[in-house]
């Protein structure tokens, strides 16, 4: 009986969530790197703690995107890899997404990976640079 009310209560929390999760965010993540430069492809790894979205590598000029919906808890965080160059050496691992009160929900998260580093904006609001990028051990 005890196994019984547990699975209730998370069964009825997960019901609650798909009907109370709030809006579905957007993740884009531009690769804006040099088009002169030999290595122009951009690798990208993002996952969260209960989600894998596996690897992709994201051509110059294109854009990988996926959706964020917030759990009932509001700890949704993501965070991603980013790494280019010779045998994809030079990169940063940070944090893209992570619920956060008062910011309203549906909106889209801009990441743009540019030569001297990568660029955030939130909603079409002004880019700026967050991130530099770092030698990265295999």
């Amino acid at each position: 009986m005890k196994y019984l009310l547990v699975f209730l209560f998370v069964y009825a929390m997960c019901i609650i969530g798909n009907v109370y999760g709030g809006e579905t965010n957007t993740l884009n993540i531009w690769n804006d790197l040099d088009p002169n430069h030999k290595h122009t492809s951009l690798f990208v790894h993002c996952k969260s703690g209960s989600s894998d979205r596996g690897k992709q590598e994201v051509l110059w000029g294109k854009k990988y995107t996926f959706p964020i919906r917030d759990n009932i808890w509001k700890t949704t965080l993501f965070w991603c890899t980013f790494r280019h160059g010779p045998r994809y050496q030079i990169g940063a691992v940070f944090d893209v997404y992570e619920y956060k009160a008062g910011v309203a929900q549906g909106g889209t998260y801009e990441w743009t990976a540019r030569e001297d580093g990568i660029y955030f904006r939130l909603n079409q609001g002004t880019i700026h640079k967050v991130h530099n990028w770092k030698p990265m051990p295999w």
